[in-house]
């Protein structure tokens, strides 16, 4: 025995993981042991969790995944990485990764499944906020499209128009009119020129927007 053997005590070292720990048996799943932490993530006893069947942790789509994907690639392979589960109880729920080896204890006949457990609701919880960021930077980006859109209508179709009246009356004004004509003109002028400043006006509020 090492002097590191001594000073760890790998009794706790296993119950008191940070990450869930559960043995089973790869032929029909029965569970053989769990330590204290997934005990506690899933509210039960080691006498209650003891005899069920490891699918029965997961929910309807991850037993069928395990079925098919899972159990195979641990027979053939020996060993599943990071596989994306839900585990469901009546009592919690969470997302996890499952990681497992399948190992041919002396003695035994059938290989054992040692597996672990990482809860992963930190991970789901930063992967929304990330797509909550996404959806607001997309929602922004199509404002400012629309507002660029709008900017586009008022300078082709409402911009043109009055500048083009007043373009006509400063033409007339060149060909000199009497008084009466002139001051009707710069009555037009005057009117064009206060629809020209009202359309500006919309499009700078709508690009400080």
């Amino acid at each position: 025995m090492s002097e590191g053997d001594e000073i760890i005590d790998f009794k706790q070292l296993y119950h008191q993981s940070p990450c869930g720990l559960v043995s089973y048996a790869l032929k029909g799943g029965r569970i053989l042991h769990a330590n204290k932490t997934l005990l506690g993530w899933l509210d039960v006893t080691e006498h209650e969790i003891r005899g069920i069947h490891f699918t029965e942790l997961l929910d309807r789509g991850g037993r069928l995944y395990y079925q098919l994907f899972v159990y195979p690639l641990l027979r053939v392979e020996q060993e599943a990485k990071e596989i994306s589960f839900q585990i469901i109880t009546e009592k919690t729920g969470f997302a996890c990764l499952f990681s497992a080896r399948a190992c041919l204890h002396p003695g035994m006949q059938d290989p054992i499944v040692h597996a672990t457990i990482y809860k992963v609701e930190d991970r789901k919880k930063y992967e929304a906020e990330l797509l909550k960021r996404k959806t607001l930077a997309e929602e922004e980006r199509q404002k400012k499209e629309d507002a660029l859109d709008e900017v586009a209508f008022y300078q082709s179709h409402l911009v043109r128009a009055p500048l083009a009246n007043i373009l006509g009356l400063v033409e007339i004004l060149e060909h000199g009119r009497n008084d009466q004509d002139i001051r009707s003109i710069i009555a037009l002028l005057k009117e064009s020129t206060g629809q020209l400043d009202n359309v500006i006006k919309k499009i700078v509020n709508k690009a400080r927007t």
